[in-house]
């Protein structure tokens, strides 16, 4: 039988271990240039933002996106497509080096991830349901079986702040599918995605976005947390901050006719900003950044 002290040095051990693995699967911006190829994590069941076309292939924004900091690097871009429930995992495992996955930013995911500022995209959360039920107020959800998908931020809120009986699946084709199926009175999603769905027949002749937006959070590219303060942190943050002033984001979310974004419009013109002789905004992210540019 192992001793007490055994025990406790073989657990510290494992931890220790665990630890040093953790910190082993961040890639620097070093290593991936080595390597020749950049592995980016999209989402692959969001339409217009990172979707299956009928080959097969990844495409949308943010693939999009991906393609552009590959190349800006000279490197191959390698796409990994997840669901909403794979995104943190895939950063924290190292299958990915970067996640551009409509990932909200959250404090509990601040913890888990190191995401990057400033912000490129933001949305808030809304209802997909048939004109049939006659949604107008939020707290008509009480009690209402609402379908989601598994890993949202909002399953929570909704449920607690509005009575909902949220059912969260494990992508957003089972959720979707099960609105079509009548198995939900409603699909609780985000409001960029559901007027990309609404621009097809096939969703606009019979449902609707009914609500008023709520919780609208800005969307971060996340990295390890190994990487925080690294190169190929700031390279990213410089990145973004290129995108928005040079409204590269706005060129490509109108080459995928995503409904123009209210946030991408305020943060081109705040970073395009000049207090006197300089930028507002700096050409950097620092504890003096002022809030509005981030």
């Amino acid at each position: 039988m192992m001793t007490f002290k055994f025990k406790i040095l073989r657990l510290a051990c494992l931890t220790l271990l665990s630890l040093l693995s953790a910190t082993s699967l961040a890639t620097s911006l070093a290593e991936i240039k080595q390597r020749g190829k950049l592995v980016v994590g999209v989402k692959k069941d969001v339409l217009l933002w990172g979707y299956q076309d009928s080959s097969g292939k990844i495409v949308g924004m943010e693939p999009d996106l991906a393609q552009s900091i590959a190349t800006d690097l000279g490197v191959q871009l390698e796409l990994v497509g997840v669901l909403t429930a794979e995104r943190i995992d895939a950063v924290k495992s190292g299958q990915v080096d970067i996640l551009i996955a409509t990932l909200t930013d959250t404090p509990e995911r601040q913890k888990e991830l190191n995401l990057i500022l400033p912000h490129y995209y933001s949305s808030g959360v809304n209802l997909l349901t048939r004109k049939s039920e006659n949604f107008k107020e939020w707290t008509d959800l009480k009690n209402r079986r609402v379908c989601s998908r598994r890993g949202a931020f909002y399953n929570r809120r909704v449920t607690v702040t509005y009575g909902a009986d949220v059912v969260a699946l494990y992508s957003n084709d089972w959720s979707k599918q099960a609105l079509r199926d009548g198995r939900c009175a409603a699909l609780v999603y985000d409001d960029t995605a559901i007027a990309a769905m609404l621009r097809a027949p096939e969703w606009a002749n019979d449902f609707v976005m009914p609500m008023t937006t709520i919780f609208t959070t800005p969307w971060s590219i996340a990295i390890a947390p190994a990487e925080r303060g690294g190169d190929l942190e700031k390279y990213l943050s410089k990145t973004i901050i290129n995108w928005h002033r040079n409204g590269y984001l706005q060129q490509v979310e109108k080459s995928w006719s995503i409904p123009p974004s209210r946030f991408l419009d305020d943060m081109h013109k705040t970073w395009n900003k000049r207090s006197g002789d300089k930028w507002l905004c700096g050409d950097s992210i620092t504890p003096s950044t002022p809030k509005e540019c981030l």
